[in-house]
């Protein structure tokens, strides 16, 4: 399914539904929340930069493997910005995890370890120094920076 909002298409996919579906049977319904949040949070720190840089996103896409943003190609963004926009989402993921580590410390509550683990396993897996992911992206625009 494919909307438009704004001049940004959002697809939202199959797989995408399929995924959320087998999360819902296979799990609590509590970590499929918070995983889905936190992608959601992950993705809206992207978008956060974006709007700092003022770049207009061109495509939102829902897919088996994840949320994804994709830039206006025609705004064109220096190396360095690129890279704090390649960054936002991890940078999200930390900031939930050490509230949710901190809520966890404080009142005990399970959803906030939870919080805390889903957010961690989101924030180390996007700094796998691979091309499609935040932290290779990051480190592809720096290396471009430099030479």
């Amino acid at each position: 399914m494919q909307l438009e909002y704004k001049k940004t298409r959002i697809s939202l996919t199959f797989p995408f539904v399929a995924v959320i579906t087998l999360m819902l049977i296979l799990c609590e319904e509590e970590i499929v929340l918070i995983s889905v949040l936190s992608s959601l949070l992950h993705e809206a720190g992207h978008f956060a930069f974006m709007i700092l840089f003022s770049v207009r996103p061109s495509a939102v896409y829902l897919g088996a493997f994840g949320i994804r943003i994709e830039r206006d190609e025609e705004c064109p963004v220096s190396y360095k910005r690129e890279a704090l926009i390649a960054m936002g989402g991890i940078i999200f993921n930390c900031m939930l995890s050490v509230l949710g580590v901190s809520v966890y410390l404080a009142k005990g509550f399970l959803w906030a370890a939870e919080l805390f683990a889903v957010n961690t396993f989101v924030a180390l897996f996007n700094m796998l120094p691979i091309k499609l992911l935040d932290f290779g992206r990051c480190l592809e625009n720096l290396l471009m920076l430099k030479y």
